[in-house]
């Protein structure tokens, strides 16, 4: 192999670790995951300022939460992308009971259906979010 060919492959190896450095450092193709009940209300309170949760509902896999705050307003918190998105849970929002699974759906197409795994107290929670929605 000539020095030419070195330097190229050099060059090359320098370039990819540069990028895959880039990468994680920019945080792509992260697997943002709710880890308990205070990151949910952290989440929350990022987005709605003062929205003070005192109650959470995680999904088992930690991909979505439902926070709700001393006065009964409700907030979905859902991953999305490497970041987390949130939407109140009004009268806009559809929610349906399957056993242990709540799926909600929000008036905003962009923002999609999630479905969490809640166990037992998904049938909670859709009564909640029943009372949040019909007052």
């Amino acid at each position: 192999m000539t020095a030419a060919v070195w330097i190229q492959l050099g060059a090359s190896l320098v370039a990819v670790l540069f990028i895959a450095w880039l990468v994680r450092a920019m945080g792509l193709g992260a697997d943002p995951r709710i880890e308990d009940a205070a990151h949910a209300i952290r989440l929350a309170d990022e987005a709605e300022a003062g929205f003070g949760g005192v109650e959470v509902a995680r999904d088992r896999a930690g991909f979505a939460a439902i926070v709700r705050n001393a006065e009964g307003r409700m907030l979905l918190i859902r991953a999305h992308g490497n970041h987390f998105a949130a939407r109140p849970v009004d009268a806009g929002t559809v929610g349906r009971l399957d056993k242990d699974f709540l799926t909600l759906t929000s008036p905003e197409r962009t923002f999609g259906a999630v479905t969490l795994q809640l166990g037992k107290d998904a049938g909670v929670w859709a009564s909640r979010m029943r009372e949040v929605v019909h007052g």
